[in-house]
């Protein structure tokens, strides 16, 4: 599974306009970088936004976690179903992209163990915010990571959760962290114990 991702703090009613406001004549195509074709654009005398929702099938795959050793060893693989998504982008004067939201909920979701055919599912729910330091240039953002993804057995509830807020830089540098954050304790900080109840209720 994907961990994370980057959004100036307009006025809620900002993100709306664009089902309000009758669009203007300009082209998406001349937005930098360009939409997708799913988000809807207006035009507006002094910025641009676009908006749109999605469904699709989630792509998953290994997690790069290994757990157990020897003959017992596993990779977690991740088996996502549904993926829906909404996108907010606002883009100024210019064109140019400044600021991008993007919400994401998987559905029927399950991390598995493939040798012995055990799986355990997962809910995620996460919005990326994304601001710009030079306008359009997506290597400038700096992403703000807020949600929840619980993993899930029945009669013991959330056996791992990984909630809060992150704070990531244009290099990758994590600026800041709040609330349990297993994936960082696992991955950065390098501590196997965060996912240890996960490899547990896989081993079969």
């Amino acid at each position: 599974m994907s961990a994370m991702r980057r959004m100036t703090r307009l006025p809620m009613v900002a993100v709306f306009l664009w089902a309000l406001v009758a669009p203007a004549s300009t082209s998406a195509a001349t937005l930098n970088p360009p939409p997708p074709d799913f988000e809807r654009c207006n035009f507006l005398s002094s910025q641009t936004i676009c908006h749109g929702q999605h469904v699709i099938p989630a792509e998953g795959g290994p997690t790069g976690i290994f757990c157990g050793s020897g003959p017992d060893e596993f990779e977690i693989v991740d088996r996502p179903d549904t993926l829906m998504g909404e996108v907010t982008r606002w883009y100024d004067a210019d064109g140019n992209l400044v600021a991008r939201k993007i919400h994401r909920v998987y559905l029927r979701s399950e991390w598995t163990n493939p040798l012995a055919g055990t799986a355990v599912s997962y809910r995620m729910s996460v919005t990326y915010s994304d601001e710009f330091a030079v306008p359009g240039d997506l290597g400038t953002a700096v992403e703000t990571t807020t949600g929840v993804v619980n993993f899930v057995v029945p009669g013991h509830g959330a056996i791992v959760r990984n909630a809060g807020r992150t704070v990531v830089s244009f290099d990758g540098t994590l600026e800041f962290r709040a609330g349990p954050q297993a994936f960082i304790d696992y991955f950065i900080d390098g501590d196997l114990a965060a996912l240890q109840p996960l490899c547990d209720a896989l081993a079969g």
